[in-house]
């Protein structure tokens, strides 16, 4: 389920993921830079570049030429683009690890009994359906043993009103009809119980 204007204060909820991911991101860039810049000194290998800078020439094969210039002239570039992936990679991975987050809490909650939690996530974050169904599981789930609560209260009722009975006083049609109810109760409860495959099943 997703809630437009619900906010995360924390850009870092899940550090080790997140840091994983980023890294990842970083890693592929750089990887990446250097794959390319490996097939270009291969493809001038053979060759020699002039550079005049400075009031000086220098002459130099292409390769270790082109990688000086690069540095020299482009390492500020290079900062803030390596500055930029982390910002952006940090910017897609909180679109995963805060549904990730509000996932397994859910999940947490659910393990405790808890089925009244609703997961709420933003318009671009990733798992919305997965979120949806779980959200939809609780509500069905939570509607079940709210009927399950009501029949075993209604078979409590029946049962005192059994046990207060005055046995001189019962009659058969008396005994039969509170019966029936227990066995009208139990039935709705055994009903709702069927729709779930156990484990044990």
């Amino acid at each position: 389920m997703s809630n437009t204007g619900y906010k995360r204060k924390k850009y870092f909820i899940k550090k080790n993921f997140q840091g994983k991911l980023i890294l990842g991101y970083f890693l592929f860039m750089v990887v990446g830079c250097l794959i390319f810049m490996l097939a270009l000194s291969y493809l001038v290998s053979d060759s020699m570049t002039v550079v005049y800078s400075n009031n000086e020439l220098q002459i130099g094969q292409t390769p270790f030429m082109l990688f000086k210039q690069l540095i020299a002239a482009h390492w500020v570039v290079i900062v803030l683009g390596a500055a930029m992936v982390v910002v952006i990679a940090t910017r897609i991975t909180h679109r995963v690890a805060g549904p990730m987050f509000n996932l397994e809490r859910s999940l947490d909650y659910m393990i405790d009994g808890r089925l009244d939690n609703v997961i709420y996530l933003r318009k671009k974050d990733e798992g919305k359906e997965l979120a949806a169904k779980i959200n939809q599981f609780n509500a069905e789930l939570s509607s079940n043993v709210g009927r399950i609560r009501k029949r075993s209260k209604n078979i409590q009722e029946l049962l005192s009103n059994y046990a207060v009975l005055n046995p001189e006083k019962r009659t058969e049609e008396e005994l039969e009809s509170i019966q029936a109810s227990i066995r009208k109760q139990n039935q709705m409860i055994e009903k709702i119980v069927k729709q779930y495959k156990l484990l044990d099943d």
